[in-house]
Parts: structure tokens; C-alpha cells; sequence
């Protein structure tokens, strides 16, 4: 890793493990959201680390007010940590006046209690008045704004991922030891005689290579976020590389068991994973319906079958045949 990495590094971990920061939720079609017209919650979608936790603005929606929650994200699934903070929220001037409705707050966040603020944090009509320069009317927004102020996590094993990993040339930190644990490509990459102290690795498999192995970490515990259409395919194929097997069965339960994809097109990832007994699964459960050609799958088909190889097709073409042979 070259100096510039290697700095780039120190700066990122030291963001991510900071005890306190500083970051805003710029809230759009605002005047929607105040009538109840828009969704009942909203969490902004970029995070704040502290502490090596990821905090974010969530807003609510409550009759004639307007609720704000500091919310951490936590492993919800592990029932044991917590994490002491001070926060205080405020909504930013559009007007490039001092911000308003400032109030405070601490607590004790944890698996029960991930988000805490303020149910009636401030009325709509107040926010929404022209006159106190926070309602953005052009742009029909409101920002908000938190400061918080935490405490090292406590009973929180494995979360800390304080180990840099170079992907693309962009700067991640991992826990390598959850990774190699869970794969033996990381296990070589990390712990090999000839291991890097700072490993990179080149992800030419899928596009928006980074984003989408962030993905596949926030699968793994601690995170455990849940998969769904849009990242499936790619966190399958980056697990199938990396031998990334638990991973990979969450992936392969998800398209059996939840996922809305069509059935040529986890058939063809199947194939192209490997996966024999998922793709004789689907095989096997295909109908007519699967393989009748309309408007709407036509581009999804084709696009299925011009990735797959010839005895992926061979197979395809058998089903098909023993659905609409002559009776």
C-alpha cells in the first residue's frame, strides 16, 4: 500500500472510532411528509460512525408534530450491548441564522432501545412558518441536525473493525478475524506467512465492486442486515468468490424462500455459483408459466439465456420439454 493508502487509512479509522460527531438529515418533499401525505418514518440513508457504531437521523411522523430519534445501529440481534450517549438536536436555518428547537438529550442505547429523542420534538406549523427561516419552501426541505457524543460500546464482541483492507484502491476496515473465520481466502489473505499488513484486493466480477462488498460484510454478523432483490445477485456472486459459505447460504435461503426474482434468473445464478442442489430445486419447481415469453419478462429472459452456458441451456430446454410435450 503506498504512503497515500497508508494515510488515507490512519484518517479513516481515526473517523470511525472518534468518541464524538457531528452530521445533518436533509429532509425533502417536506410539506408531504408534515400532512401525512408522505411515509410515517424516515431515516437518512448515510451514517455516522462514532465509536465504531453507525448513527443516523430518523424522523417521525406524529399527528400535529414532528419526532426525532438519534438511532444507532447496533446488532439488534445480539441482546447484550449498549452504549452510553449525549446528544442534542437541532434544525439547521435556511436563512444562515443560528439553528433552532435546539433540546438535549443521553441514554443508553441498545437492542431494545436503538433509537431515542423525542415523540413531539416540534409542531409542523412552526417548523413550516416562513417566517422563522427554517422551511426550505424552494426546495420544499428541512434539514436537521445532531451532535452526539459516545461512549466505547460495551459487551459488543467482534464489532470494532479496525483492520484496514484496501478494495478498488478505496480504504475499508474489516474485522479479520471474523473474516477469516468465516473464509479461507481471507484467512490466506490476512494471516498467510506472506501476508500484507495492509491486504488489496482487485474486484473486477461486478460493477460498483466496493458498495456492494460493503454489502456483503453488513450480511455477516454483526450487522446481520437483511438481503433483498436489488443486492442479492451481487452479494452471491462476491460470496461465491471470496468462499464466503455462510454468506452464501443466507443468499441461497433468500431467492428460495423470499425473493420475487424469476425463476430462470436464479436458476442462472445457481449455475453460474455452482449451487446444484438450489438450481435442481428450481428445476424442479419450474411451471409453464416460467417459461411463457410476454411482454414483461421477455427482456429478463433473454438477457438469463444469453448468460448461460450450453448445458445450463441443455437443462432448461429438458424442462421445458417435459412441461409441453404432447399429452
Amino acid at each position: 500500500m503506498n504512503a497515500h493508502a497508508s494515510l488515507e487509512a490512519d484518517q479513516n479509522k481515526d473517523n470511525n472510532f472518534k468518541c464524538r460527531g457531528q452530521f445533518s438529515f436533509r429532509l425533502t418533499n417536506f410539506k408531504a411528509f408534515a400532512e401525512g401525505r408522505g411515509p410515517k418514518e424516515v431515516t437518512n440513508e448515510t451514517a455516522e460512525h462514532i465509536n465504531g457504531l453507525a448513527w443516523k437521523i430518523q424522523v417521525k411522523h406524529s399527528e400535529q408534530n414532528i419526532g426525532l430519534f438519534l438511532h444507532c445501529e447496533g446488532n439488534l440481534a445480539d441482546l447484550a450491548w449498549t452504549c452510553q450517549a449525549v446528544y442534542q438536536a437541532s434544525v439547521v436555518s435556511c436563512s444562515k441564522g443560528d439553528d433552532g428547537f435546539l433540546q438535549k438529550g443521553n441514554g443508553i442505547f441498545s437492542a431494545h432501545s436503538s433509537s431515542l429523542g423525542w415523540e413531539k420534538f416540534a409542531k409542523f406549523d412552526e417548523l413550516m412558518d416562513v417566517t422563522n427561516g427554517f422551511y426550505d419552501a424552494k426546495d420544499d426541505a428541512m434539514a436537521f441536525k445532531m451532535e452526539v457524543a459516545a461512549e466505547e460500546p460495551k459487551l459488543m464482541p467482534g464489532l470494532r473493525n479496525e483492520h484496514a483492507l484496501v478494495v478498488n484502491g478505496k480504504v475499508l476496515f474489516v474485522n479479520k478475524y471474523l473474516l477469516a473465520a468465516h473464509s479461507k481466502f481471507f484467512e490466506e489473505l490476512f494471516f498467510d506467512a506472506n501476508a500484507k499488513e495492509t491486504p488489496e484486493m482487485e474486484i473486477k466480477e461486478v460493477e460498483n465492486a466496493v458498495e456492494h462488498f460493503e454489502r456483503v460484510l453488513s450480511v455477516m454478523y454483526p450487522q446481520n442486515i437483511e438481503l433483498d432483490d436489488e443486492c442479492v445477485e451481487n452479494v452471491l456472486l462476491l460470496a461465491h468468490r471470496f468462499l464466503l459459505g455462510s454468506v452464501g447460504n443466507l443468499c441461497v435461503k433468500f431467492l428460495l424462500e423470499k425473493s420475487k426474482m424469476s425463476a430462470i434468473s436464479k436458476f442462472r445464478l445457481a449455475h453460474q455459483c455452482g449451487i446444484v442442489g438450489m438450481k435442481k430445486k428450481i428445476l424442479q419447481g419450474m411451471s409453464k408459466e416460467d417459461f411463457v415469453v410476454t411482454a414483461a419478462n421477455y427482456m429478463d429472459n433473454l438477457w438469463n439465456s444469453k448468460k448461460l452456458e450450453a448445458d445450463a441451456v441443455a437443462e432448461l430446454t429438458e424442462r421445458h420439454n417435459e412441461l409441453f410435450k404432447k399429452e
